[in-house]
Protein backbone atom coordinates (compact mmCIF):
# COMPACT_ATOMS: atom_id res chain seq x y z
CA UNK A 1 0.00 0.00 0.00
CA UNK A 2 1.18 3.29 -0.69
CA UNK A 3 1.06 6.47 1.62
CA UNK A 4 -2.28 7.89 0.01
CA UNK A 5 -4.17 4.31 -0.01
CA UNK A 6 -3.28 4.45 4.08
CA UNK A 7 -4.71 7.97 4.13
CA UNK A 8 -7.50 7.26 1.95
CA UNK A 9 -8.21 4.44 4.10
CA UNK A 10 -7.51 6.89 7.62
CA UNK A 11 -10.19 9.17 5.99
CA UNK A 12 -12.77 6.40 4.96
CA UNK A 13 -12.54 5.09 8.97
CA UNK A 14 -12.75 8.80 10.08
CA UNK A 15 -16.07 9.30 8.25
CA UNK A 16 -17.32 6.22 9.33
CA UNK A 17 -16.39 6.89 12.95
CA UNK A 18 -17.99 10.47 12.81
CA UNK A 19 -20.96 8.67 11.45
CA UNK A 20 -21.44 6.48 14.66
CA UNK A 21 -21.87 9.55 16.73
CA UNK A 22 -25.36 10.39 18.34
CA UNK A 23 -26.99 12.14 15.62
CA UNK A 24 -29.62 12.07 13.74
CA UNK A 25 -29.97 8.97 11.35
CA UNK A 26 -31.47 10.53 8.15
CA UNK A 27 -31.84 8.50 4.83
CA UNK A 28 -28.61 10.88 3.87
CA UNK A 29 -26.43 9.97 6.14
CA UNK A 30 -27.36 6.22 5.35
CA UNK A 31 -26.71 6.91 2.11
CA UNK A 32 -23.55 8.63 2.64
CA UNK A 33 -22.29 5.19 4.05
CA UNK A 34 -22.72 3.47 1.30
CA UNK A 35 -21.17 6.21 -0.99
CA UNK A 36 -18.15 5.42 1.56
CA UNK A 37 -18.60 1.46 0.63
CA UNK A 38 -18.15 2.29 -2.86
CA UNK A 39 -15.19 4.59 -3.28
CA UNK A 40 -13.39 1.92 -1.36
CA UNK A 41 -14.30 -1.14 -3.39
CA UNK A 42 -13.50 1.52 -6.67
CA UNK A 43 -10.52 2.26 -5.04
CA UNK A 44 -9.03 -0.56 -3.89
CA UNK A 45 -10.67 -3.55 -5.38
CA UNK A 46 -9.45 -4.49 -8.95
CA UNK A 47 -10.94 -7.97 -8.98
CA UNK A 48 -12.19 -10.99 -7.09
CA UNK A 49 -10.53 -14.29 -7.81
CA UNK A 50 -13.05 -17.17 -7.23
CA UNK A 51 -11.06 -20.18 -7.84
CA UNK A 52 -10.13 -23.17 -5.00
CA UNK A 53 -9.16 -21.75 -1.83
CA UNK A 54 -9.36 -17.87 -2.96
CA UNK A 55 -12.79 -18.26 -3.63
CA UNK A 56 -13.19 -19.18 0.04
CA UNK A 57 -10.65 -16.53 1.51
CA UNK A 58 -13.43 -14.08 -0.18
CA UNK A 59 -16.37 -15.67 1.35
CA UNK A 60 -14.85 -15.32 4.94
CA UNK A 61 -13.83 -11.75 4.03
CA UNK A 62 -17.66 -10.81 3.41
CA UNK A 63 -18.74 -13.46 6.37
CA UNK A 64 -16.32 -11.39 8.47
CA UNK A 65 -17.77 -8.45 7.22
CA UNK A 66 -21.12 -9.18 7.35
CA UNK A 67 -20.73 -10.47 11.26
CA UNK A 68 -18.85 -6.84 12.34
CA UNK A 69 -21.82 -5.32 10.39
CA UNK A 70 -24.60 -7.33 12.39
CA UNK A 71 -22.52 -6.73 15.84
CA UNK A 72 -22.34 -2.74 14.84
CA UNK A 73 -25.99 -2.32 13.65
CA UNK A 74 -27.20 -4.06 16.72
CA UNK A 75 -25.02 -2.63 19.48
CA UNK A 76 -26.17 1.18 18.10
CA UNK A 77 -29.21 2.21 20.26
CA UNK A 78 -32.16 3.88 18.17
CA UNK A 79 -34.31 6.72 19.89
CA UNK A 80 -37.44 7.91 18.49
CA UNK A 81 -37.51 11.45 19.63
CA UNK A 82 -40.74 13.95 20.30
CA UNK A 83 -40.31 15.40 17.03
CA UNK A 84 -40.42 11.62 14.86
CA UNK A 85 -36.81 11.88 14.14
CA UNK A 86 -34.71 8.68 14.94
CA UNK A 87 -31.45 9.79 16.73
CA UNK A 88 -28.84 6.64 16.48
CA UNK A 89 -25.92 6.59 18.83
CA UNK A 90 -23.40 3.58 18.30
CA UNK A 91 -22.13 1.83 21.60
CA UNK A 92 -18.94 0.86 22.96
CA UNK A 93 -19.12 -2.30 21.16
CA UNK A 94 -20.27 -1.33 17.74
CA UNK A 95 -17.01 1.70 18.27
CA UNK A 96 -14.52 -1.46 18.89
CA UNK A 97 -15.59 -3.88 16.41
CA UNK A 98 -15.29 -1.05 13.77
CA UNK A 99 -11.64 -0.08 15.25
CA UNK A 100 -10.74 -3.78 15.26
CA UNK A 101 -11.46 -5.12 12.33
CA UNK A 102 -10.12 -1.39 10.47
CA UNK A 103 -6.86 -1.57 12.99
CA UNK A 104 -6.61 -5.94 11.89
CA UNK A 105 -7.17 -5.16 8.21
CA UNK A 106 -4.37 -2.71 8.13
CA UNK A 107 -2.07 -4.26 10.41
CA UNK A 108 -1.85 -6.90 7.64
CA UNK A 109 -1.37 -4.66 4.91
CA UNK A 110 1.38 -3.10 7.00
CA UNK A 111 2.67 -6.51 7.87
CA UNK A 112 2.87 -7.86 4.29
CA UNK A 113 4.08 -4.98 3.12
CA UNK A 114 7.01 -4.45 5.77
CA UNK A 115 8.60 -7.88 5.39
CA UNK A 116 6.00 -10.40 6.24
CA UNK A 117 5.11 -10.67 2.72
CA UNK A 118 6.71 -13.90 2.01
CA UNK A 119 5.69 -15.72 5.01
CA UNK A 120 2.08 -14.67 4.00
CA UNK A 121 2.57 -16.02 0.66
CA UNK A 122 4.16 -19.36 2.01
CA UNK A 123 1.22 -19.76 4.17
CA UNK A 124 -0.81 -19.36 1.13
CA UNK A 125 0.49 -21.49 -1.12
CA UNK A 126 0.10 -24.08 1.42
CA UNK A 127 -3.64 -23.50 2.08
CA UNK A 128 -4.04 -23.03 -1.81
CA UNK A 129 -4.61 -19.39 -1.71
CA UNK A 130 -3.02 -18.60 -5.21
CA UNK A 131 -3.50 -15.22 -6.12
CA UNK A 132 -2.20 -12.28 -3.27
CA UNK A 133 -5.43 -10.64 -5.39
CA UNK A 134 -7.69 -13.22 -3.15
CA UNK A 135 -5.91 -11.45 0.29
CA UNK A 136 -6.85 -7.90 -1.46
CA UNK A 137 -10.51 -8.49 -2.36
CA UNK A 138 -11.41 -10.41 1.08
CA UNK A 139 -9.81 -7.68 3.34
CA UNK A 140 -11.95 -4.85 1.10
CA UNK A 141 -14.78 -6.67 0.55
CA UNK A 142 -14.46 -7.43 4.76
CA UNK A 143 -14.47 -3.34 4.88
CA UNK A 144 -17.67 -2.82 2.12
CA UNK A 145 -19.78 -5.27 3.61
CA UNK A 146 -19.55 -3.90 7.09
CA UNK A 147 -20.19 -0.57 6.02
CA UNK A 148 -23.37 -1.42 3.60
CA UNK A 149 -24.73 -4.02 5.71
CA UNK A 150 -24.17 -2.02 8.69
CA UNK A 151 -26.48 1.10 6.68
CA UNK A 152 -28.91 -1.69 5.41
CA UNK A 153 -29.12 -3.08 9.17
CA UNK A 154 -29.33 0.39 10.69
CA UNK A 155 -32.14 1.87 7.56
CA UNK A 156 -34.42 -1.34 8.60
CA UNK A 157 -34.12 -0.73 12.60
CA UNK A 158 -34.55 3.49 11.99
CA UNK A 159 -38.15 2.19 9.69
CA UNK A 160 -39.54 -0.22 12.07
CA UNK A 161 -39.02 2.39 15.07
CA UNK A 162 -40.20 5.37 13.04
CA UNK A 163 -43.41 2.97 11.83
CA UNK A 164 -44.25 2.14 16.10
CA UNK A 165 -44.92 6.34 16.38
CA UNK A 166 -43.74 5.38 19.77
CA UNK A 167 -40.85 7.69 21.31
CA UNK A 168 -38.38 6.02 23.34
CA UNK A 169 -35.33 4.10 22.92
CA UNK A 170 -34.87 1.07 20.57
CA UNK A 171 -31.93 -1.52 21.53
CA UNK A 172 -30.78 -4.55 20.05
CA UNK A 173 -33.01 -6.47 22.81
CA UNK A 174 -36.46 -4.50 21.63
CA UNK A 175 -35.76 -4.80 17.96
CA UNK A 176 -35.42 -8.52 17.47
Amino acid sequence: MTTFDYLLSLLGLAAVLIAMRRRELTDRRLRLQLVIAGLIAAGFLHGVPTAGADGVLVMLGVATGAACAMIGAHATTLELTSAGTVVAHAGRLAFAVTILAFGGRMAFAFAADHGLGPDIARFSASVGIHSQHAWVAALVLMAVTDIALRAAILWVRRSRLAATGRTGVLTARSCA
